[in-house]
This record gives C-alpha cells, sequence and structure tokens, in this order.
C-alpha cells in the first residue's frame, strides 16, 4: 500500500459527504464552519497521519492553518495502536486487510466526529469538554470566553 491508495480511500469517505478536494486537503465549505481533513507524512518513516479540524468564517485565520485542529486517533490505547499501526504502512499488514480496517477507522471515526461538529455552538461544546485547550489559538479562546 501506498500514499495514492490512502489518498483514494480518504476521497471514497469524504466526496460523497460534500467535500472537495484542494491541494493536500479536503474541504467542506458549506456551512458557518468550514472542516477541513488533511494527509500529513510523517518525517519519521512511511507513516501517515489524518489531520481535521474546523475553521470559524467569523475569526480571522491569521498564521493557523485551521482554528480548531485534531488528528484521528483514540483515547483508548489499543484503538489508538490500531490507527498507528495501519497508518504506518512499515507494519505488516496486507493491503486488502490495511485497507478494509482503514476504511472502517475513517468513516466511524474520522467521518462520524467531523459530522457531528456543524456550527461554532458545536465546536464551543467539543472545546469545553476538552482536558485542556493548549492546542486552541488564543484568538478562539477568546471568542468563546474559554480562558
Amino acid at each position: 500500500m501506498d500514499k495514492r491508495e490512502i489518498v483514494t480511500l480518504l476521497n471514497e469517505t469524504l466526496v460523497d459527504k460534500g467535500f472537495k478536494k484542494k491541494g493536500d486537503f479536503w474541504v467542506d465549505n458549506r456551512g458557518e464552519i468550514v472542516k477541513m481533513v488533511n494527509l500529513q507524512k510523517s518525517n519519521f518513516g512511511n507513516r501517515y497521519y489524518v489531520n481535521y479540524g474546523y475553521i470559524l468564517k467569523s475569526i480571522p485565520l491569521k498564521n493557523e492553518v485551521m482554528h480548531v485542529y485534531n488528528r484521528l486517533t483514540s483515547a483508548d490505547a489499543r484503538k489508538r495502536g490500531k490507527i498507528e499501526r495501519l497508518l504506518n504502512l512499515e507494519t505488516e499488514i496486507s493491503d486488502d486487510e490495511r485497507i478494509a480496517q482503514l476504511k472502517d477507522v475513517l468513516i466511524k471515526n474520522l467521518l462520524t466526529k467531523i459530522q457531528s461538529i456543524n456550527s461554532e455552538e458545536d465546536i464551543f461544546n467539543e472545546l469545553k469538554n476538552r482536558p485542556n485547550l493548549n492546542a486552541v489559538p488564543v484568538s478562539v479562546k477568546k471568542y468563546f470566553k474559554l480562558e
């Protein structure tokens, strides 16, 4: 398996749901927020990360790519390990098995999450439930009065 096949899986998962591929990003710009997904290659080996997040149209973006940034992962160590193994193309998993499992993870973990956030209020509620706001830009914290 190579990067092209991961891109194909992301296309199959996201394009039917309204996302458009723009460069290295899949973007859904249809509502009051912009939803974004990005495939990032690790600097250390043939590993990839699926990043996703949101842009609030009412706040200037400045130097950030997204106002709210997330990475496809899991709080559950076993599930997190599975995601990491699937996106590490150096692990010995057959292509068919990797594709099937990765497609399942993209639908259940990425798509379900990103489709549940549709408004500034949804983002606000998601941020309130985070254990900390260290990765949230100051402009977003000020906007939502979370400081």
